[in-house]
């Protein structure tokens, strides 16, 4: 499981990707999962949705690419790069940017 800090960004990816929050007992902030119903940490689920948008790209033909030990993801038809996020929502978008 993961402790992971999840901002305003990683709520909404959690959001897009069917996640729904919810509060524990202790009043932490968990996810459930909308493949499986489980509940999940939010650093835990984060992950998960994290590596289906990898696969995702990699299926469309974006392109990892290491430049200053940062990664950013390479756009198919314009070379144009894109850290992780924004490449997602780029290749959701259909590609507009």
């Amino acid at each position: 499981m993961s402790e992971r800090h999840i901002g305003p960004e990683g709520e909404r990816r959690l959001a897009d990707a069917g996640f729904v929050s919810e509060k524990s007992r202790t009043g932490k902030r968990l996810w459930r999962d909308p493949e499986t119903g489980r509940i999940t940490p939010g650093g835990s689920a984060l992950e998960r949705v994290e590596r289906a948008e990898v696969e995702e790209l990699e299926r469309a033909g974006w392109e990892r690419q290491e430049v200053r030990r940062a990664t950013y993801w390479r756009k198919p038809d314009s070379g144009r790069l894109y850290p992780r996020g924004a490449a997602y929502d780029v290749h959701k978008r259909g590609g507009a940017s």
